[in-house]
């Protein structure tokens, strides 16, 4: 799913969560099994109002403050590049 998908479905943008419970539909995956990563405060937050297991953030912007933010906007995890998922251990 993609913006221009989503447009193509007449969904609401972020951080209304519609994208995300239709991805998970098209892949056949309930929201509460699956992951949001997601790389803006508008998509954590569409991710934790969606329902979904794990709301992944890769913070791009190392440095300006928002990384402490993140967790407060719905953020499970915290990562500064998705290579970072590799070496992170699932919130309880």
């Amino acid at each position: 799913m993609d913006g221009g998908e989503a447009a193509r479905l007449d969904l609401p943008g972020k951080p209304r969560p519609d994208l995300f419970p239709e991805a998970a539909r098209r892949l056949g995956a309930p929201a509460g099994r699956t992951a949001v990563v997601e790389d803006a405060l508008a998509g954590v937050e569409a991710g934790l109002r969606g329902g979904f297991g794990l709301v992944v953030d890769v913070d791009r912007a190392a440095g300006t403050g928002t990384r402490d933010e993140l967790p407060r906007h719905g953020a499970d995890i915290v990562v500064g590049d998705p290579d970072d998922l590799l070496n992170q251990e699932a919130p309880p």
